[in-house]
């Protein structure tokens, strides 16, 4: 999970106390929303304008965050260096000043990522021998060296896009990913949780699901299939994109495949198979 930290003194400073008083809370809110949704997409400080208008967000609003310091527009200057702030963005963007003083970086929010997921896996390994050990008369089915492990890490936004298909549009806790991920090793334990639950939206993303719960076990269930099915499973991912898939639509949140591994095709073929 990623956080965007506010410091307690933010509403007693003097570039929030500068935004007129009438507009205020409205700006400061605005400001908020927009650091939450740059900090879960990983974007470094950086967004668009049409973004912060969709969000709510009104252009005298904008102008007093820009005005005041706190965002830079195309017209904005900063001597910051690059270790501080994101810089002036192009026409139509803005950037939040200083973001690298208050937030951690992509690269470092990746690579805490990959410390985890390699913790784990060295984990799972330990816990899996040990299991050995106890029962060596009992051997486990040989992984394919080809098929990519679990990713443990799951993008918030994909499971708030999974959820509201499934549940209208019901708040996502902890409990319902507990749920999600437990019920996923249970089915399958192998296989790309996050590329199975990309693919089930693109595959149904115009479709009038009855029970859309049932749908997304059914899919899970076919995924186990697929899983056992003896041969060497494709790869996904390639060097543009991540298990298949490029960074989400900015406007929906919806998957992107990647248009040379194209992970919902693949999925297409082996339903037909």
């Amino acid at each position: 999970m990623v956080w965007f930290s506010i410091d307690d003194g933010f509403p007693e400073h003097p570039k929030t106390v500068a935004i007129q008083r009438s507009h205020r809370l409205n700006a400061v809110g605005l400001w908020t929303v927009s650091g939450i949704w740059v900090s879960q997409q990983l974007t470094d400080g950086r967004l668009r304008t049409s973004l912060v208008t969709e969000k709510g967000g009104r252009t005298l609003h904008i102008r007093a965050l820009v005005a005041a310091g706190l965002w830079h527009d195309s017209d904005s200057v900063c001597r910051h260096g690059a270790s501080h702030c994101p810089g002036i963005p192009d026409k139509g963007g803005l950037t939040f000043h200083d973001w690298f003083d208050w937030q951690r970086s992509r690269r470092q929010i990746l690579r805490e990522r990959e410390r985890k997921v390699a913790a784990g896996r060295a984990g799972g390994k330990a816990s899996g021998a040990s299991r050995r050990e106890r029962s060596p008369s009992k051997p486990e089915a040989p992984a394919s060296p080809t098929v990519e492990p679990p990713v443990p890490y799951l993008n918030p936004q994909l499971l708030t896009l999974v959820c509201r298909r499934l549940f209208g549009g019901a708040p996502l806790d902890e409990t319902t990913v507990n749920e999600l991920m437990a019920a996923w090793e249970m089915t399958v334990g192998a296989g790309d949780l996050e590329t199975e639950l990309r693919s089930f939206l693109m595959h149904n993303v115009d479709t009038d699901l009855r029970n859309p719960a049932a749908a997304l076990k059914g899919w899970l269930a076919e995924a186990a299939e697929r899983a056992r099915k003896p041969g060497l499973k494709p790869v996904l991912g390639c060097a543009n994109c991540r298990s298949g898939w490029l960074p989400d639509d900015v406007e929906t949140g919806m998957p992107v495949p990647c248009p040379v591994c194209k992970p919902h095709r693949y999925v297409a073929r082996a339903d037909a198979q």
